[in-house]
Formats: structure tokens, C-alpha cells, sequence
């Protein structure tokens, strides 16, 4: 009996293991995709001002 309560909790523990490393895979995602969102508007809004940026009154 106790090799078998042994055995459920290698595999409880093997199972979260393997949901943490899911989880840490999927927040490095959506970190990726929200630095992306993130370049992407700056991108847009140096290109909407473009050069009239610098030709602003102080």
C-alpha cells in the first residue's frame, strides 16, 4: 500500500511540474505578445507625428 501512495504522488508530482513549466511557457507568451503590442503602437505613433514633431513650439 505504501509503494502505491508513493507511485500517486510521483505522479502528482510529475503532473505539476509538467503544468508549471506550461504556465511559465505561457506568460513568457503573452510577455512576448504584449512587448510586441507595446513596439508596435510606439511604432505607429512615431510614424503618424513623423517629422512634425520637431517642428513643435516650446
Amino acid at each position: 500500500m505504501n509503494d502505491m501512495s508513493n507511485t500517486v504522488a510521483e505522479i502528482d508530482a510529475a503532473a505539476a511540474a509538467a503544468e508549471a513549466k506550461r504556465r511559465r511557457i505561457r506568460s513568457i507568451a503573452i510577455a512576448l505578445g504584449l512587448g510586441f503590442l507595446v513596439i508596435m503602437f510606439y511604432a505607429a505613433t512615431i510614424v503618424h507625428l513623423g517629422a512634425n514633431v520637431a517642428n513643435r513650439a516650446i
